[in-house]
């Protein structure tokens, strides 16, 4: 019988985003994420083939449940104020998780995903197109008829918070007074 594992992948996947939202994607080694979660760097290369695919799985964590977040309040809504609480999650996130917010938010998605295998890369072109999926379904049930609805959800709870939160990371958090302004300006991109 072998002996349990002291570290899960979990818990690499959760140093290599406090390593890329400290330093940078580019510069995360593996020895540098080893050393963060403590552990051999055998350890990692034992759950992870590649310094790629840990990237990688750190960028679609981080937007897996941001995505998650996003779809469950929009496939939920039943009026355009509704929309709205969408509109906070990229704040509240980035609060909740400031690391995988500066992953998200004050990095390009290619910074984590440009070589990354495979499988990781159509597991995040997958996150992608069921946020696109349910953007276009709130559109379609709360603004029959209106040919740019699908822009005006998008840039209402994605395009506005996400310009808001940038202004802040990676070097500070976003205060929770930043959310009446995100409410106000998504309020009025749907109006």
């Amino acid at each position: 019988m072998g002996r349990s594992p002291r570290i899960s992948n979990a818990d690499l996947v959760a140093a290599a985003t406090r390593v890329a939202a400290r330093l940078g994607p580019a510069r995360a080694t593996v020895e540098l994420i080893a050393r963060e979660a403590i552990v051999p760097v055998g350890s990692v290369y034992h759950r992870f083939p590649s310094r790629a695919a840990l990237m990688a799985e750190a960028w679609i964590d981080a937007a897996g449940r941001f995505g998650a977040d996003v779809i469950a309040r929009l496939d939920a809504a039943k009026t355009l104020e509704d929309v709205l609480e969408a509109a906070l999650v990229t704040s509240r996130f980035a609060r909740a998780d400031p690391s995988a917010g500066v992953v998200l938010f004050a990095n390009r998605r290619e910074d984590f995903l440009a070589d990354a295998p495979g499988p990781s890369k159509a597991r995040a072109a997958a996150l992608t197109s069921a946020l696109q999926g349910s953007i276009a379904a709130a559109a379609r049930r709360l603004l029959p008829g209106n040919r740019r609805g699908r822009e005006l959800i998008a840039v209402a709870i994605l395009g506005i918070p996400y310009g808001a939160v940038r202004i802040f990371l990676p070097q500070a958090v976003p205060p929770p007074e930043l959310d009446s302004v995100i409410l106000a300006a998504a309020r009025g991109a749907l109006a």
